[in-house]
């Protein structure tokens, strides 16, 4: 912020003065010479001496104020200030100067400064300038000095009465601090002076809604709309305000006496649509509606506002959803590539769960707009929804290169690279944003068990088991990692005394959990111990019948056991629920497990 010191060291100021008379040296000795030698006399030669001074206390003055202006002009506000702050010193008692300073301080937030010489700049004017006035009004206000703001304006308005716009800023300081009863003799100034207009009209509803006066609120719409009968728009207003006022049987009284063939402004059809919106009779909602999309006056926002209040109560009603469809069909037709129309289309798609329908939505949005966040979370679900894992991968790979700080997107990342086989991906997407993950335990354990599932699938055994030992730290009851972890290494044949230990631990914390009765059954077997591997995989088709892999187990075991009819049965069971490997069919081709 910059403040000016009213009384600058006139040192500084002379020493300026002197460094700036190489600029303008010759003209003061075109002074000195025109103005200096006239007069012999010594009592004359002390009168121009005097003479002198003012004429050059004049030319410094416009130097720095052109100066200063010249600044301004260019954006350079500061160094403006500073020749404006010159020229003061030069001449404190001009007027403009003073002004031009105010301005200033004003645009650097120094209201209390601005206030300062906006004053001194009224008390120095002699011209009554009216502009000197309105600043001083506008920096009181922004000086939270209302009261003083108020009394300016009202001298505007006193002198200036036909500047209407005097009237509303008066009006508006009054209203700000709940004085209606003066903001509206104000008004009905200026409605005394300028006639009865829509603003001025507007303006009094407000003060009598605000004082809770909605009788005094309709009539002066009213007033407006008996002055102009033939104005669609004003009984319009004069219909909304019967609905403001509770007056809902007026206000439909004033809407159907509305000539819709000859209504120039679109606006009309959309206060009708709402009007009837608000009574539940879709029917005629749908009916303007279907005349105000169409036209090209009314702002675009104001269209999707009003889709997007009946999306909120659409509900399941299947006439209620067609003519949102068509309402919005008509729109697309209008503003094909319009990004808020395509994004009203998409939560349609959302709400009427036709996601296909909604992810190209989302596609056409993406390829348009990078920019909004809330669109690619929204897309992301919906790629979930429908299991469309290559096209999940492809928008979060995406989305994480322009929003890589955010973990919630590493999640569809991670979870879609895992499904498509992007293996690497999972690593290294887990290793880029466990760095941001210290208050999401739950979360990064899930994106560690990935990554160990990942690196298994990599055949990268010792990072996977580092891993799945870090999970374990941090949860040692993890119950994906002991399973998948003690199945892995009974499948690799490594460290199965860890193995043992892990699934033993598992079936502890869940005994009925087939997939974790089978792991314990194959670390079993893989450890040697037929009979009791037997007796976990016999528990673990008791809970699923139709197991293809549990079937397949049993036989392994039936066959260690030298059990080699039940073997076969099992085997066959396992084809039977959908197991057509060459493995199986040699199981029992062979009657033996193939080693």
């Amino acid at each position: 912020m910059i403040t000016i010191n009213m009384n600058l060291d006139k040192q500084m100021l002379q020493q300026s003065i002197i460094e700036m008379k190489s600029l303008f040296g010759r003209a003061l000795i075109i002074v000195l010479l025109i103005f200096g030698f006239a007069s012999c006399g010594i009592l004359k030669q002390n009168d121009k001496t005097e003479d002198e001074d003012q004429r050059i206390k004049a030319f410094n003055f416009n130097y720095y104020f052109l100066e200063a202006n010249k600044q301004k002009a260019l954006g350079n506000f500061e160094e403006a200030l500073i020749q404006y702050s010159t020229a003061y010193q030069v001449d404190d008692q001009q007027a403009a100067v003073c002004y031009e300073i105010a301005g200033l301080l004003n645009l650097g937030g120094d209201y209390t400064g601005a206030v300062e010489y906006a004053e001194k700049a009224v008390e120095l004017d002699e011209t009554n300038n009216e502009y000197y006035r309105l600043l001083l009004a506008y920096v009181y206000q922004n000086n939270s000095q209302y009261e003083k703001a108020a009394e300016t304006y009202k001298y505007l308005v006193k002198e200036f009465p036909d500047k209407i716009n005097y009237y509303f800023e008066l009006a508006s300081i009054y209203t700000a601090f709940k004085n209606y009863k003066d903001a509206i003799k104000v008004l009905n100034s200026a409605e005394n002076k300028f006639g009865i207009n829509e603003t001025i009209a507007l303006e009094k509803e407000v003060c009598y809604q605000n004082a809770g006066m909605k009788d005094e609120a309709v009539e002066e719409i009213k007033k407006l709309s008996e002055a102009y009968p033939d104005n669609a728009k004003y009984k319009t207003l004069l219909a909304e305000s019967y609905v403001n006022a509770g007056k809902y049987d007026m206000a439909e009284e004033v809407y159907t006496s509305i000539d819709i063939e000859n209504v120039s402004d679109g606006i009309v059809f959309f206060s009708m649509a709402d009007f009837y919106r608000t009574k539940r009779d879709y029917d005629n909602t749908f009916k303007y509606l279907t005349i105000g999309m169409d036209r090209d006056d009314v702002e675009l926002d104001i269209k999707v506002r009003m889709m997007l209040q009946l999306l909120e109560v659409m509900g399941q009603d299947n006439k209620m959803i067609g003519n949102i469809s068509y309402i919005l069909e008509l729109l697309r037709d209008k503003y094909p590539e319009e990004l808020k129309v395509r994004a009203l289309t998409s939560d349609f798609y959302l709400f009427t769960k036709d996601y296909e329908a909604a992810q190209e939505e989302f596609d056409f949005l993406l390829a348009k707009d990078k920019s909004k966040y809330q669109i690619w979370e929204q897309a992301l679900q919906v790629d979930f929804i429908l299991n469309d894992m290559e096209s999940m991968y492809l928008r979060s790979k995406e989305a994480t290169e322009l929003y890589p700080n955010v973990i919630e997107l590493y999640r569809y990342r991670i979870i879609s690279a895992y499904a498509t086989e992007e293996f690497l991906d999972v690593t290294e997407s887990v290793d880029y944003v466990s760095v941001f993950m210290k208050n999401y335990v739950q979360l990064l354990n899930e994106f560690l068990i990935l990554q160990g599932d990942s690196f298994h699938k990599l055949n990268m055994h010792y990072k996977s088991d580092s891993v799945y030992e870090l999970v374990l730290d941090r949860d040692a009851e993890n119950t994906s990692v002991l399973n998948n972890y003690s199945y892995f290494l009974a499948e690799r044949n490594e460290k199965l005394d860890r193995a043992m230990e892990l699934s033993t631990k598992l079936v502890e914390l869940d005994s009925e959990n087939p997939i974790f009765l089978d792991t314990h059954a194959w670390v079993l077997y893989n450890n040697g111990e037929y009979e009791e591997a037997l007796k976990f995989i016999g528990k673990a088709i008791v809970y699923d019948l139709e197991n293809q892999v549990y079937f397949n187990h049993q036989g392994d075991i039936l066959y260690k056991l030298d059990k080699i009819d039940e073997a076969i049965k099992s085997c066959e069971k396992s084809v039977e629920y959908g197991n057509d490997s060459d493995e199986i069919k040699q199981k029992i081709e062979n009657k033996r497990i193939l080693e």
